[in-house]
């Protein structure tokens, strides 16, 4: 399964649903054969999820729309019970196991950047309309797969894995049509190049930026638009920039009438009125608010931004302790996750819950095989966390 899905992911739409799920069956059925116990740490998982699901479900009650709150919720809950079922089919594996998959993984994500590559450069040189909406949209999400692909190969010691994620790095920029994606491989370029003594901290103050702009957003949207505005700034870049920009003021006001619980998981599908007199955005309808803060502010209110908060911040300390290699590709994948969601896709979408449960046990399996197999202080204190047949399963 890991050395056909990413291949799947770039040619077939709903791959990332099927194969969470088949990953939760397969780890279900190794489990059960191995008569495994959950470990401190996947339970203390389970029950973090748990309560996502159920303050995501619990927006049904002040929902303005029932059933997509309930399908919000429904949908996290399910993944939820995939990706802990999942990442305790990781740590069970043994250290043999675990460097056995983690090199069919490589294998895997090899051909499926690979992919991402020849669908990027088809549709940039072989289509009589490369900017079709429906090639766009493609090109969209499997970018997004590309860049979790890319994190994992450019974290591998050999030149050749580094080389491959640079040309998916320079093809996309150039070619990917995706902002989300191409902020995130900025982003991760600079991570990269930090000294790896140096970054965590540089992760740290990134989101803290991110966070700090993150809870103050709805109030400041209005004010930078019009100066934006009548400066002639927005001129120079009235796309994605200024579309986005002109998005999230209107969706502003609709915050502040509603702005501890919001209006309800998954609502703002449905919030067309929300676009009055746009100047830049161009879209009939309202797919999202193409932006997680927005969503979150307008969905579930300050009580969702503060549990959105806590977990940035509780991942940020989990990934702190892991040496340099893991540390970089738990970072790197955090980055993708959240800096593509603040720009493009909506989290309540299956594909990417799917892509995102699948993302955690490929960056859980590279970690545990990095730990595995290096050297260091800082590995052997990774070890007692993500080795199972450590005696305190942490």
């Amino acid at each position: 399964m890991y050395a056909i899905s990413p291949a799947l992911f770039a040619f077939i739409e709903m791959s990332p649903t099927v194969l969470a799920i088949v990953a939760a069956l397969l780890s279900t059925l190794s489990l059960l054969a191995k008569r495994a116990r959950f470990a401190g740490g996947t339970i203390r998982l389970a029950v973090t999820l748990a309560l996502v699901s159920g303050l995501v479900l619990s927006s049904m009650l002040w929902s303005v729309d029932l059933s997509r709150s309930l399908a919000a919720g429904t949908g996290v809950l399910f993944y939820s019970i995939a990706a802990v079922l999942q990442v305790q089919g990781m740590l069970a594996l043994t250290r043999a196991q675990c460097e056995r998959l983690a090199r069919v993984s490589l294998i895997g994500l090899t051909i499926g950047l690979l992919s991402v590559i020849g669908r990027e450069l088809y549709f940039a040189f072989l289509t009589d309309d490369p900017r079709f909406v429906e090639n766009v949209f493609t090109l969209h999400k499997i970018t997004v797969y590309g860049a979790f692909f890319a994190v994992v190969l450019l974290a591998q010691p050999a030149p050749i894995w580094k080389g491959l994620a640079v040309l998916f790095a320079v093809l996309t920029l150039a070619y990917g049509q995706s902002t989300g994606v191409n902020l995130a491989i900025v982003v991760v370029a600079i991570i990269f190049v930090v000294p790896a003594s140096r970054r965590q901290h540089a992760l740290v103050g990134f989101f803290a930026i991110y966070l700090s702009l993150a809870l103050i957003a709805p109030f400041i949207a209005g004010p930078v638009f019009d100066l934006l505005k009548t400066t002639g700034w927005l001129a120079f870049y009235p796309g994605t920039f200024a579309a986005r920009l002109d998005l999230w003021q209107m969706i502003a006001p609709h915050i502040v009438d509603k702005p501890f619980l919001g209006h309800g998981a998954n609502t703002i599908r449905n919030a067309a009125d929300v676009v009055v007199n746009p100047t830049y955005y161009t879209l009939v309808d309202l797919p999202s608010a193409h932006n997680i803060v927005f969503d979150l502010w307008y969905e579930l209110g300050a009580l969702g931004m503060i549990v959105y908060a806590v977990l940035l911040g509780a991942i940020l300390r989990t990934i702190r302790i892991l040496d340099d290699r893991s540390h970089f590709i738990a970072g790197s994948f955090l980055i993708v996750t959240v800096v593509e969601l603040s720009v493009d896709h909506r989290i309540w979408l299956s594909w990417v819950l799917g892509t995102l449960v699948f993302a955690a046990g490929v960056c859980i399996l590279h970690c545990r095989a990095v730990t595995v197999s290096g050297t260091g202080s800082r590995t052997a204190i990774s070890a007692v966390h993500l080795n199972s047949n450590a005696p305190t399963h942490r």
